[in-house]
């Protein structure tokens, strides 16, 4: 398996994702003051918010229009999400709709790095001629807070991998081999291609 050369990179590994236990809490509660406020702080903060709303958003869209119909606004805000991100990265890269591991090992590694600490858990993809494989300890959507929101967190994937897939031509699936949101330790999903 390769990975890019960025991977030695320790910057990648992300403010605030060394704040203790009890600095986490503090913000958590509000229990710090402005002045005591540092980078790593704003940005535990701005990563757990991402994940609140995401556990929020489907707690009140189950109470709201119920299980079945909130699953299938999560695969389809998943399936929307999914692949516009990725799209852009092939159309900067001038490869249109046609990616290959590295392509999603690079994009992988790129959005795990710039939304939170939680999410650079994911950091670095692996690829292979075949396949990508993303292993991640922690994820920004699933909260072990919301046990429960875990079966939102699989339908938004879901819905992501059709995203990539309508992205890109050569990929032929992704292949969840352990996640978060099933009762896993960790996740990892393999992104299968075309040879």
């Amino acid at each position: 398996m390769a990975q890019d050369a960025y991977t030695t990179n320790k910057l990648l590994f992300y403010p605030g994702r060394n704040l203790s236990a009890q600095e986490k809490l503090r913000m958590d509660k509000y229990e710090i003051k402005i002045d005591e406020l540092t980078i790593d702080h704003i940005i535990y903060s701005m990563s757990r918010q991402i994940e609140m709303n995401f556990m929020t958003f489907y707690t009140v869209a189950q109470d709201v229009i119920g299980e079945e119909k909130a699953l299938q606004l999560a695969k389809e805000i998943g399936t929307r999400y999914g692949g516009v991100g990725y799209a852009k990265l092939l159309e900067a890269m001038g490869l249109g709709n046609e990616g290959t591991p590295r392509t999603m090992a690079l994009y992988q590694d790129l959005v795990h790095s710039i939304r939170g600490p939680k999410h650079a858990a994911a950091l670095f993809a692996q690829y292979d001629d075949k396949r990508c494989i993303v292993r991640r300890s922690a994820c920004i959507y699933y909260s072990e807070e919301y046990r429960d929101n875990g079966k939102y967190t699989a339908a938004f994937e879901q819905g992501c991998f059709a995203g990539y897939k309508a992205a890109d031509k050569n990929l032929l699936r992704v292949d969840v081999i352990k996640c978060l949101c099933t009762g896993a330790g960790s996740c990892e999903q393999h992104w299968v291609y075309r040879d």
